[in-house]
């Protein structure tokens, strides 16, 4: 299998960025490994593929909103690094494991390609780790705010239960869709005027400088 492509992309604007990364997924499909580091022209919501803007965002929104090609709750992001991870399942195969069983496995699958986010974030000083490694894990109820959710599968900061990394998913029968939103500072625009019982995000900063190249050794190492 061909080397992985990282790309560190410039900020462009929500559908261009959902565009590019759907662009991914195909590529991945014909067995392509590739991956993007990008932000965004502004504040924007993403909502997940079963989301709709009249429901799940306040009546008044401010913010131009896009659809993911993955599921998930949204996201508000303008203030973050986001990732767009496309990988042939044949490539998160173990050693004599069909990947074929990997797209009815969306845990597996998720465990495997959240792994090098989770390395790259660590090698950045930020202390993240899967929530059920921690004592925080915390459903939010009625909202559609990605970041107000904390599942045992989910990024957290392992300090102050957090949540530091969003991440959402489309898997086909030959590859997968990985979308990761990690927060870097405050939203550019409030939260509630967005959604309905936000989250309470963090106003941490980490160095985001190095998280391209910090990535792409974590997934030489975890992905090859």
């Amino acid at each position: 299998m061909a080397d992985f492509v990282l790309a560190d992309d410039g900020p462009t604007d929500g559908r261009e960025n959902m565009a590019r990364d759907a662009a991914l997924l195909e590529r991945a499909e014909r067995g392509e490994r590739l991956c993007r580091v990008y932000r965004w022209t502004g504040a924007w919501v993403s909502l997940g593929y079963w989301q709709r803007a009249e429901r799940d965002l306040l009546p008044g929104n401010p913010v131009p909103w896009v659809a993911r090609p993955t599921g998930g709750k949204a996201v508000l992001h303008g203030h973050d690094v986001t990732v767009g991870l496309a990988w042939p399942l044949e490539g998160l195969a173990e050693p004599g494991e069909d990947p074929a069983t990997l797209s009815r496995s969306v845990r597996r699958v998720y465990r495997r390609v959240v792994e090098p986010l989770v390395d790259a974030l660590r090698a950045c000083g930020l202390p993240a780790a899967l929530a059920e490694q921690t004592p925080f894990v915390a459903a939010a109820g009625r909202t559609a705010d990605c970041f107000a959710h904390i599942s045992p599968n989910d990024v957290v900061d392992e300090r102050t239960g957090l949540k530091v990394c969003g991440c959402a998913l489309r898997i086909t029968q030959r590859a997968v869709l990985v979308q990761a939103s990690i927060p870097n500072g405050p939203p550019l625009v409030d939260p509630s005027l967005v959604f309905e019982r936000p989250a309470s995000y963090s106003s941490n900063r980490w160095e985001d400088g190095p998280f391209a190249e910090r990535l792409r050794e974590a997934l030489r190492i975890r992905l090859g």
